[in-house]
């Protein structure tokens, strides 16, 4: 059919170029995405239907040619915690579900620019993991194998993309959401500063550190994207001021100097052995390199506090928060002052989901601020490590998992490998960091004895390796100028 060629470069510049040299029209792209994704796996939740999305499109045609926006039918997905206007949010939770009657923001933003809806992808329950696998809707397949774990929690978000069903797709970052699917199926996820980007409409995960995020083909997309979803609304609830004297850097003819971990941080063990370790670091040691050659000034730091800052998220009060953000739900009846309700039996969440939220018991309101004493103690000395670098050089995803070891270990509502995936994300939102995850080499593994019959043949499995540059608060566009010139080497 006509279109089908373009359909090869779902770029925002290569559709730009196909629809502006007549080759094809939104209409024509759209409908035969909407074929394939109505074909694929786990992978949408909800999509629009065909006359929607026809109607969509010839809205946008009729715009003259000076109207037309700079995302003009470039197809996009959304995140199953993020509302769209008309249609159902669910977070992962049929029985949450509730018809959305506005739109986020971020979601109003791309779509005032011609982009066009092309549906809701899965998650982690609430947002609740790094997995991809703790969703009742199934598993999103990885592209690389089916039997590797996707990612989450916005695992629909980046396999989407990845899978060629849409230019772009908007997820939720809080712990590494928008970073760690992205790595582990080979694109790019944009993690803004905290405060950058509107969390009106969305689902809370733990408000005072989520972000939305962006999944796209390359970083120049994924950018372009970022910036038309930028807040500027100081009325809006999770508009945060820009740090006092803050100024935007400018990547220079000076270079920029950057943090490695050390082998001690790096610990890349688990159960693909020695081979898997040594190919892990063997692209991070890559990766290091290509940002020499571009420019970039090894600085060795202390890694230990950004660790401890980590663990504060799941091993701490801080659990309270993901307590609050769905509170109206998990609560049907008033409960006593000071108490909240034991969720352990709460059979509308999976296990898993349930188990990390129901934690909030163990901790009191001065636990939690106790909790935000340790973290601030914990904070300066981050803060000090990063006054010594421009950008801090971290593996997007500390393992590569298969869905049978993470099932066969979150069964018995056990959840250490998926603590593990976000040793080098967790921090992030904590200190208001930016970051942006890009693909950075691949390897071949045997994965036949780690994963289950169904998924296939594992013997000569390719990997994807993925690095993550993590800037200051509010320096996301120098952040972006390096991954943009990283991935352009």
């Amino acid at each position: 059919m006509a279109g089908e060629n373009a359909l090869r470069d779902l770029t925002v510049d290569g559709l730009q170029q196909a629809y502006s040299t007549g080759t094809t029209t939104p209409t024509q792209i759209c409908l035969d995405l909407h074929r394939k994704i109505s074909e694929s796996e786990n992978i949408f939740i909800d999509i629009p239907s065909v006359e929607s999305i026809v109607r969509r499109c010839e809205e946008i045609e009729s715009f003259p040619q000076e109207q037309r926006g700079v995302l003009y039918g470039v197809p996009f997905a959304v995140k199953d915690n993020i509302d769209v206007a008309g249609y159902p949010t669910t977070a992962a939770c049929p029985s949450f579900s509730y018809q959305a009657s506005r739109g986020a923001k971020v979601v109003e933003a791309v779509l005032r620019e011609g982009a066009v809806y092309m549906g809701k992808v899965n998650l982690d329950q609430f947002a609740c993991g790094l997995v991809g696998t703790r969703s009742p809707y199934g598993f999103p397949p990885n592209k690389y194998h089916r039997g590797l774990v996707p990612g989450g929690s916005s695992s629909g978000s980046a396999v989407a993309v990845a899978a060629g069903l849409c230019s772009f797709a908007f997820g939720t970052d809080t712990a590494g959401s928008g970073r760690v699917p992205a790595g582990l199926n080979g694109i790019v996820g944009i993690k803004p500063s905290v405060g950058l980007c509107s969390t009106m409409g969305v689902v809370p995960a733990c408000r005072s550190l989520d972000c939305p995020s962006v999944f796209a083909l390359n970083v120049q997309d994924g950018r372009k994207v970022l910036k038309l979803i930028e807040n500027n609304d100081p009325y809006d609830s999770s508009w945060r001021p820009r740090i006092k004297g803050s100024k935007e850097k400018m990547l220079g003819d000076g270079g920029f100097s950057f943090a490695v971990l050390e082998t001690r941080f790096l610990r890349f063990d688990g159960p693909g052995g020695d081979h898997v370790k040594q190919c892990m670091m063997s692209c991070y040691e890559d990766a290091a390199k290509k940002l020499e050659k571009i420019g970039g000034r090894r600085v060795d730091i202390d890694f230990s506090p950004f660790e401890k800052i980590a663990s504060l998220l799941y091993e701490g009060a801080f659990v309270a928060e993901r307590y609050q953000g769905i509170r109206a739900f998990l609560e049907k009846e008033e409960q006593p002052k000071g108490s909240v309700k034991d969720i352990s039996g709460d059979n509308r969440m999976l296990l898993i989901t349930r188990k990390i939220i129901d934690n909030t018991r163990q901790y009191s309101s001065a636990d939690v601020f106790g909790s935000m004493e340790q973290l601030d103690r914990i904070k300066a000395l981050a803060r000090k490590e990063l006054d010594r670098i421009d950008v801090l050089l971290v593996p997007t995803a500390a393992y590569h998992y298969t869905i049978k070891e993470i099932l066969e270990q979150e069964e018995q509502g056990i959840g250490s490998l998926n603590a593990n995936l976000g040793r080098f994300t967790n921090f992030v939102n904590f200190l208001g960091m930016c970051g942006i995850s890009v693909p950075s080499g691949r390897f071949k593994c045997n994965l036949n004895d780690r994963i289950r019959t169904e998924d296939g043949d594992g013997s000569d499995a390719t990997i994807p390796f993925g690095i993550t540059l993590l800037g200051k608060p509010w320096e996301d566009d120098f952040v972006g100028d390096i991954a943009t010139k990283f991935t352009g080497f």
